[in-house]
């Protein structure tokens, strides 16, 4: 049964397929008790599943460090899974402790990233999981999140998230600066994830830093609408469109949707860092 804080939650039908394919198999092939528990955040934590948008982010608890058979198991049983579904299911394995701990110095742990694919490595987006864990985790299995203790410093929340957009964010807008409707995917699926992500996943960010609060990337669409110029209703609500279905698309052609968006992640890119972005 999955709950927050005690209280039980219900979990879209594939989600909860797929955490329960994922324990079967730890079940299966790993030692008993390795895993000692299971937890979602993520959109999903915040009440949003876009169904096909939508991928599941889990954090998993381990008694102990992986050794290196273990790590190979992990990076199989993941394939399987990724073969089972085509929701994206990617997240770390760490020790409870770890979650005690500013997760920029936590050791490199095992990560599932891409659906299947695993690392063993220290990655910066813990910082968000962490917190994201917190204040809205949903607890599958294992020890309620609410008992553990679960490191949280929201000033470095705030300096990750606009270094991310200062970077990561900045290099996507610098890219959609100089490209055209030929170089966005052929998959029409693809090419409307990829817009999508570039509207409201920036807006998400944006949302943390001039709320204090982490949310999902609809709910940051629908704020922005009542925080931002009118100059960029019409974007915001078409990446509410592509990824939810909500209104209807006001859109003839990918032309002018992709300049619209490259030129609102690059309004929000220089509204939260303060620098502007340097086109060519």
């Amino acid at each position: 049964m999955a709950t927050v804080d005690g209280r039980a939650v219900t979990l879209p039908g594939p989600v909860r397929e797929l955490c329960d394919r994922f324990l079967l198999l730890v079940e299966r092939e790993l030692p008993p008790g390795f895993v000692t528990g299971l937890y979602l955040h993520g959109g999903l934590a915040f009440g949003e599943w876009a169904p096909q948008e939508s991928d599941v982010d889990f954090l998993a608890t381990v008694a102990r460090p992986p050794d290196v058979r273990e790590v190979e198991v992990l990076r199989e049983l993941h394939a399987e899974l990724a073969e089972y579904s085509p929701i994206r299911f990617d997240g770390p394995f760490v020790l409870a402790d770890d979650l005690a701990r500013d997760p920029r110095t936590v050791p490199a742990r095992p990560e599932v990233i891409n659906s299947g694919e695993l690392l063993v490595h220290c990655s910066p987006a813990w910082m968000v999981a962490w917190h994201e864990l917190a204040s809205a985790g949903i607890t599958i299995t294992g020890p309620e999140l609410s008992t553990l203790t679960v490191w949280t410093d929201k000033q470095a929340l705030r300096e990750y998230t606009v270094g991310n957009l200062d970077t990561y964010w900045r290099r996507n807008a610098e890219g959609l600066a100089r490209a055209t409707v030929a170089d966005l995917p052929a998959d029409e699926r693809r090419r409307d994830y990829i817009l999508t992500h570039c509207i409201l996943a920036s807006t998400r960010l944006h949302h943390l830093l001039a709320t204090g609060e982490q949310t999902a990337k609809c709910r940051a669409g629908r704020w922005a609408l009542t925080a931002y110029d009118q100059r960029w209703h019409r974007v915001l609500k078409e990446g509410l469109y592509l990824r939810a279905g909500e209104g209807v698309s006001t859109y003839d052609g990918h032309s002018e949707l992709l300049a619209d968006t490259r030129d609102f992640l690059a309004h929000v890119v220089e509204t939260t860092t303060g620098k502007p972005v340097v086109e060519g």
